[in-house]
C-alpha cells in the first residue's frame, strides 16, 4: 500500500509544492472565514437598484472591476474580494463563488443562470474536507445559460460554453462545448470581435 502522505526532505522539490500547498490552504481557511460578512454584503449590493452605484460599492468592498463593465442586478458573488472582472465583461443574474480566485478577462458574456464556482469537496475526506481551486475565463469567452463551471477550470479565449453545459476540465480557446460532462460539439471561427457585451445595458438595469 502506497503512503498517502510521504514525508519530504527539506528544500526539496515535493517539499517546496507542500509548502505552496499549506499556504495557499491557510489563505484561503482566512479568506472563508472573513468571506461570510463580505458576501453578506454583496448579496445585499447586488439587490440595489442602479448599475453604478453597485459597481461602486461592489469595488468598495474589494471586488476588483474594469471599465465599462455591467454586473447586473440580482447575482450572487461570494467571496466578492476574489473576483477581477476584466474591461467590457458582462455578468447576468449568475452565481459566482469565488473563494479560490475567479479571473475574468476582457469582453467575457456570463449570462443568466451561469454558476462558476471554485469550490468542492474530497469525497475521501473523513471530515469531508473543502477544497479550494481557482477559475479564469479568459477573454471574449461565453458563459451561457444555466452552464455551470467548476473548480479548477480555465476557459480559453473566445470558447463558448452552451447553456446547460457541465464544465469539468479546461476548454480550448475557440471551441464550443456542451453537455454533461461537457464535451466539443463546434469552433468558434477566430477573427477580431467587435461586440463588447458592457455595452449592453438592459432595461432596469
Amino acid at each position: 500500500m502506497s503512503d498517502l502522505n510521504p514525508s519530504v526532505e527539506p528544500g526539496g522539490k515535493s517539499g517546496v509544492l507542500a509548502d505552496d500547498v499549506a499556504q495557499t490552504a491557510a489563505r484561503r481557511v482566512r479568506n472563508t472565514s472573513g468571506s461570510y460578512f463580505s458576501s453578506k454584503v454583496a448579496y445585499n449590493i447586488g439587490r440595489l437598484h442602479g448599475l453604478k452605484l453597485r459597481i461602486f460599492l461592489y469595488r468598495k468592498i474589494g471586488m476588483k472591476i474594469g471599465k465599462n463593465c455591467v454586473v447586473r442586478r440580482g447575482v450572487y458573488v461570494g467571496s466578492p474580494n476574489e473576483l477581477d472582472l476584466g474591461d467590457g465583461s458582462f455578468i447576468g443574474r449568475a452565481n459566482l463563488y469565488c473563494t479560490g480566485g475567479v479571473k475574468i478577462g476582457k469582453n467575457v458574456n456570463v449570462s443568466d443562470g451561469a454558476v462558476i464556482i471554485t469550490a468542492k469537496h474530497d469525497v475521501n475526506s473523513p471530515a469531508f474536507e473543502a477544497l479550494y481551486e481557482p477559475i479564469t475565463v479568459n477573454d471574449w469567452a461565453w458563459i451561457a445559460t444555466n452552464a455551470i463551471v467548476l473548480a479548477g477550470v480555465t476557459v480559453g479565449e473566445g470558447a463558448v460554453v452552451a447553456a446547460g453545459a457541465v464544465v469539468t476540465k479546461d476548454v480550448l480557446p475557440y471551441s464550443i462545448v456542451g453537455g454533461n460532462p461537457a464535451k466539443v460539439i463546434g469552433e468558434r471561427k477566430k477573427q477580431a470581435f467587435t461586440y463588447v457585451p458592457g455595452n449592453y445595458h438592459p432595461p432596469f438595469l
